[in-house]
């Protein structure tokens, strides 16, 4: 069922507190194989999305039908009541109201029964007799008893009735009540009440996910989003009625399995020190080129940035094997995190970033949002603080000078940039990394450094057969310095590559 989606209507959700636990709540729609479009009840709490049916009572044989009080005078509205709109807020999903009717029984969508209490009692401008018109101006006039239902059990949380009242209908409508008889269904009566809801699907959230976008593909749900459990176990479609639903319950789910996510690192990091600690650990959405296609298609990756590493999971790592059987891991100061820019992105998938490494692989992400890509940027960046202080240095074998001399450029944390001059055992020079000005290569070997030396630039060229790693280490201390001296840095939105 195609829904229209509403900009301007606002969030249904409301907070709630069910069996003693705080809950975000809200009525939602998934598509049953059996059923078609159903509405369901979304119940969000800290730990898991659950997705709930109504149970539907049957009020033929309630013994609480009818009271004395339900006379014929009880049920009629003033002169003014005949034709008119009522707005009708859902209580606990239903309307509050019962009806008799449809095209094939050559009667109009009459309200037979309004409970004390619900939702249409409280309006007190519906009453027995009242035929249904339109449901949020769509005219079920002509509309069967079954597709009435349907459209009024699935008309949103706040419903506008057009209704005109027949006074000669009442007496027949209240009629047999108080007397303790079973009522006629053949008229074509749905005289039931929403019973409690039930628990049909839940999804732990912890190392979920939830995504706008089809899976596989660039392009956004319009009225949707999709919820996975852990190892994809549970998930599930859902649609919402309006725009502003729609965000909300995408930012609550997603704030909840972040909440969960720092949970378990800080857990995890418990038994690991301080070098190996763990920075993140979510899902990204990796770019595949499909040789069969002409663009890319998208799998969900579990990532981890931890100590000088990050790993990639197909899914989440259960046990220590799990973790020691990761199949692709790569050295943080032999890779760089590149940021994309929206103009460069390959699709309409936005935020974007490329994970590059020293031997020529290139890696495509996805993140779901703005904040998403920054929370990846940013832990990338403290993990790279962290293991350049714990590794103080690196040295590199090149060639300098027009002789091509054998030595060692070392990247050292506390002196910068000093070359070793392999025959003499001596350092030629030294630069402090705040000291370089840029650089250049020709992305084969050759480097050229420029330094400021004294107000003068400097120029030192090299010679360096994996100057790829070279190029990324140096890349890696020069972020770990601007992160030591400005730990501000890592808040800035935005954070520019250096």
């Amino acid at each position: 069922m195609r829904l229209n989606l509403n900009s301007t209507e606002e969030s249904d959700i409301k907070e709630e507190c069910l069996d003693g636990i705080k809950a975000k709540t809200g009525l939602v729609r998934v598509n049953d194989s059996n059923r078609g479009s159903l509405t369901v009840r979304l119940v969000l709490t800290l730990e898991c999305l659950k997705l709930q049916k109504q149970e539907v009572v049957d009020n033929h044989h309630s013994s609480s039908s009818s009271s004395s009080e339900d006379t014929v005078d009880n049920y009629q509205p003033s002169p003014n009541y005949y034709l008119r709109y009522v707005t009708v807020a859902r209580k606990n999903g239903s309307l509050g109201i019962s009806v008799k009717g449809g095209q094939e029984n050559s009667l109009p969508i009459l309200i037979s029964r309004i409970p004390e209490g619900g939702a249409a009692y409280h309006t007190k401008r519906l009453f027995v007799g009242d035929a249904i018109i339109k449901v949020n101006d769509q005219l079920i006039t002509n509309a069967c008893h079954d597709a009435a239902l349907h459209i009024l059990r699935n008309s949103g949380n706040h419903v506008t009735l057009l209704v005109k009242h027949y006074k000669a209908a009442a007496p027949f409508l209240l009629g047999g009540r108080g007397n303790g008889s079973k009522n006629n269904n053949n008229n074509g009566e749905s005289d039931t009440e929403d019973g409690p809801w039930m628990d049909y699907l839940i999804i732990p959230l912890m190392m979920g996910y939830v995504t706008r976008y089809v899976q596989g593909t660039d392009k956004l749900r319009r009225n949707g989003f999709e919820v996975h459990g852990m190892n994809d176990l549970n998930s599930t479609i859902i649609h919402c009625d309006n725009v502003k639903s729609l965000s909300e319950w995408v930012k609550l789910i997603s704030e909840n399995i972040a909440n969960l996510s720092e949970i378990q690192i800080k857990l995890y990091n418990l038994n690991f020190g301080i070098n190996e600690k763990i920075e993140y650990m979510g899902w990204v959405n990796e770019g595949v080129l499909n040789n069969n296609h002409p663009w890319q298609s998208y799998c969900a990756r579990f990532m981890i940035i931890r100590g000088r590493d990050v790993l990639l999971f197909d899914t989440p790592p259960m046990s220590i094997t799990e973790w020691l059987d990761c199949g692709v891991v790569y050295k943080l100061y032999e890779s760089m995190l590149r940021l994309v820019k929206d103009a460069e992105n390959v699709d309409q998938r936005q935020n974007c970033f490329l994970l590059q490494t020293s031997n020529g692989v290139s890696r495509y992400f996805s993140m779901e949002t703005k904040q998403g890509l920054l929370d990846v940027q940013c832990a990338w960046h403290r993990s790279i603080c962290t293991s350049m202080m714990h590794i103080k240095s690196r040295t590199f074998y090149v060639l300098f000078g027009n002789n091509q001399q054998p030595s060692n450029l070392i990247l050292d944390w506390d002196n910068g940039f000093t070359l070793y001059d392999n025959w003499t055992n001596s350092n030629v020079w030294t630069y402090k990394f705040s000291e370089l000005r840029g650089s250049s290569d020709d992305h084969i070997s050759r480097l050229k450094l420029h330094f400021n030396d004294n107000g003068c630039i400097e120029t030192k060229e090299l010679v360096c057969q994996d100057l790829q790693s070279l190029l990324f280490c140096v890349h890696a201390f020069l972020t770990a310095k601007v992160v030591s001296v400005d730990p501000s840095y890592l808040n800035i939105e935005g954070i520019q590559q250096l």
